[in-house]
């Protein structure tokens, strides 16, 4: 008796993982303003606990620009799973794990320096140029033959370790708001919406 036990269990387990669509509508937006939030106050913290940061590129448009499109990823990642996948919280929170280890490998670079920083600025660049205007050429005063000596120098490690953060946090408000509050309620409409088919 004791073996059927757990096997129930489980079953009722995958019939709470189900994502209501109508709370989505209004999670997905607040998810996005939330990390924008998270990021602005710990950019915040971060600057007034070491004033050098303020100087930090990363820290003023890129950072946005990167917050907004990793938060819209997750949320139609999130929308994906939901329609798509038997379990979507669980496998979602997986995903999303694994997701926030690969963001920290261009933070990883920019800190060796060399060849992997510029690899990371090539992966990394166009995504934080997005909806900016930049002109075209070399900039005023620049030389022809590559990035001036010691450019590729590595990364302080104390800014590495605030983009860490950042894509921490990001990653840490995604997977908690998508996986909780539009969470649909057992037996509620829209699970069973989502569980047999639009």
């Amino acid at each position: 008796m004791n073996a059927i036990a757990p096997a129930r269990t489980i079953g009722r387990r995958e019939g709470r993982d189900g994502v209501s669509l109508p709370r989505l509508v209004w999670v997905a937006p607040l998810t996005l303003l939330v990390a924008i939030g998270v990021c602005l106050a710990i950019r915040s913290v971060a600057q007034l606990l070491d004033p050098g940061l303020s100087r930090m590129p990363q820290l003023q448009a890129p950072m946005l620009t990167l917050a907004v499109e990793g938060a819209l990823a997750a949320i139609i990642v999130f929308i994906v799973f939901a329609l798509f996948v038997p379990r979507p919280v669980f496998w979602y929170r997986i995903v999303g794990a694994v997701a926030l280890v690969v963001s920290w490998v261009p933070d990883v670079a920019l800190a060796l320096g060399g060849t992997p920083m510029r690899t990371a600025m090539q992966f990394v660049g166009p995504l934080t140029s997005i909806g900016e205007s930049r002109p075209s050429g070399p900039p005023p005063g620049a030389q022809g033959g590559g990035p001036p000596p010691g450019f590729f120098s590595s990364m302080p490690i104390e800014q590495v370790i605030v983009l860490m953060v950042l894509h921490a946090a990001v990653a840490l408000v995604c997977i908690g708001l998508l996986t909780t509050l539009a969470r649909a309620k057992p037996g509620s409409a829209a699970e069973s919406v989502l569980r047999n088919g639009l």
